[in-house]
């Protein structure tokens, strides 16, 4: 049923409601009307009628006794005293018929109780009596009358002496039948009275009556609804905050109904949509998971990024080493101590190329610029839990001597590259492809050139140097490229250098001003003071052998300190 249908029923039944009050109210209200109507039919007219009958009476007898104590000799005036005593007489016998008939028709009223009908029963009777006591009367009337007019006066005074004997009949009797009535009219206008206070508690305790079941039944209907609705508020601000959320409940068919219907279907979708990307998170970075599924799969772009590479050094003889299982086991330690970090600092781990890790940053995931200092950040950081890792190692391997050590190496570029789904109809994958990419695939690889474990693009560099210390370690062309590249060793976070690391970068910038200055004296000499400061240091190690070639074979006159890496 739907709501609209059900506010109809409720006011379909609170109407009801107030028409069974009206209607009870109407009944009591036809018995008040039927008892003022019995009392104004039948009681009234009944009393006026004994009392006129009375008078009549009295009148009958007085034009009597009047004409039996006259003198009247004119049979005129004989005459016209019969014909009144007559009329009085036809009056008394009307009274008495309109009486028996008024009688009769009130005892067949349905409107008067048992109690009432009895005492009609019994004025009735006593009419009945009254009108048996009324012709004899009459006939005492009329036999003084025809006495006195046959000139028999002391017969009329006799005939006259019979009225005595209907004092009792026309008196006591009379004035029962007078009592009788005023009491049964007394007692209908008491009851008439009573009914109407009762009319009036009925009126207020039908309306309280009628006011407490629709406002119970509205209260009803309306919490249905209403808590059906709240449920479903609380429910889909749950789903917004990211609570665990149950199915809402459904108690009716309305439009609610069908909302919630709709709602738990939504939420099956919801928790189908999260089941899908908790496994595919698995496979690819679950906020890629959630981009893709929210706005489809086909989509790519330019953006600039950073992109970036690590590997682990010498692992194919690290491997050999190792069973099968033990290699698993390492590198599912290694990726996952590395993961965390990566996904930590915003990154999204693009792929695992055997023990190689790529990963990229990129924006909305690092906002703005901070691409390059999230990825230089990420890189040092996992410096460190690849330096907790090491200490596991016997455990990881099952080799509790001559345990294999952990070398990670690191390059780190900055650039501009395509970012998106890529592949054909039937297998895609999310990934960045352009020069950026392989150059920091690049860089990854050179570290082994200069004994370094990070190296980052000067286009890394400058975004990020207010979060990082490096130094400037050559500028190079990498295979298959033309533009020189500026690379720097990734040292520290910003205020993490010590006193000799930062005597190194120093005595190092130095030395590689004069080197590419073509002053190879005093380029191997500062290389040399650096050798002294770090003696196990790549880079100057690098510099002093190049150095000797140097001056072995002279560059160009016009060369520019720039060293080509040919190596794939």
């Amino acid at each position: 049923m739907t709501i609209r249908k059900k506010f109809f029923l409720l006011a379909g039944i609170l109407l009801g409601l107030f028409g069974a009050v009206v209607g009870v109210l109407a009944f009591v209200q036809k018995l008040d009307r039927d008892q003022l109507g019995n009392i104004s039919e039948y009681e009234l007219p009944l009393q006026q009628l004994v009392g006129d009958f009375d008078v009549y009476t009295d009148r009958y007898e007085l034009e009597i006794l009047r004409e039996l104590r006259s003198d009247r000799s004119d049979p005129a005036d004989r005459a016209a005293a019969t014909a009144a005593a007559k009329a009085l007489a036809d009056e008394l016998r009307n009274t008495v018929a309109t009486g028996r008939a008024i009688l009769e028709k009130a005892i067949r009223d349905p409107g008067y109780e048992t109690e009432d009908r009895v005492d009609l029963a019994r004025i009735t009777g006593v009419l009945q009596y009254l009108s048996r006591s009324l012709e004899e009367f009459i006939a005492v009337g009329e036999a003084t009358l025809a006495a006195l007019a046959a000139g028999r006066r002391d017969d009329a005074q006799l005939a006259s002496l019979s009225f005595r004997k209907f004092a009792q009949a026309f008196g006591s009797d009379l004035s029962e039948v007078r009592h009788q009535l005023s009491d049964l009219t007394s007692r209908s206008t008491r009851a008439v009275l009573a009914r109407q206070k009762l009319d009036t508690y009925l009126s207020f305790g039908l309306f309280i009556l009628a006011c407490g079941i629709g406002l119970g039944v509205s209260a009803v209907g309306s919490t249905r609804v209403v808590s059906s609705l709240r449920q479903l508020v609380a429910s889909t601000k749950a789903i917004e905050t990211g609570a665990d959320v149950v199915p809402v409940a459904i108690r009716s068919r309305d439009e609610v109904g069908e909302l919630a219907l709709a709602f738990n279907r939504m939420l099956e979708e919801l928790r189908e949509r999260d089941r899908l990307k908790d496994t595919f998170g698995k496979f690819v970075d679950p906020r890629l998971v959630s981009r893709l599924i929210a706005s489809g799969a086909d989509q790519a772009e330019r953006r600039s990024l950073t992109v970036f590479f690590s590997d682990i050094k010498q692992f194919t003889g690290i491997s050999e080493q190792l069973t099968a299982s033990a290699v698993v086991h390492l590198l599912n330690n290694y990726f996952g101590a590395v993961a965390d970090v990566i996904h930590g600092h915003r990154g999204i781990i693009d792929k695992y190329i055997g023990d190689a890790v790529m990963a990229f940053w990129v924006p909305p995931f690092s906002t703005g610029d901070d691409h390059a200092s999230d990825a230089c950040r990420a890189a040092l950081a996992q410096q460190q839990a690849i330096a907790a890792l090491r200490a596991h190692l016997p455990e990881i391997t099952g080799i509790r001597r001559n345990t294999p050590d952990i070398v990670i190496r690191m390059g780190i570029a900055t650039g501009e590259a395509v970012v998106g789904t890529i592949g054909s109809e039937s297998a895609r994958s999310y990934t960045v492809i352009g020069d950026t990419v392989n150059l920091a695939s690049r860089l990854e690889s050179i570290n082994k050139v200069y004994g370094t474990l990070i190296l980052i693009t000067e286009e890394t560099y400058r975004p990020a140097e207010a979060t990082i210390e490096a130094r400037e370690v050559d500028q190079i062309i990498v295979s298959g490229k033309t533009e020189p590249v500026r690379i720097y060793e990734l040292m520290a976070l910003a205020g993490e250098l010590d006193s000799s690391q930062s005597e190194l970068r120093a005595t190092f910038a130095e030395a590689l001003a004069s080197y590419r200055r073509q002053d190879w004296d005093n380029a191997q000499a500062q290389f040399e003071s650096c050798q002294r400061c770090a003696p196990n240091d790549g880079p100057t190690q690098l510099f002093l052998g190049r150095i000797a070639l140097l001056r072995a074979t002279p560059p160009a006159a016009d060369w520019n300190g720039v060293w080509h890496h040919l190596e794939k």
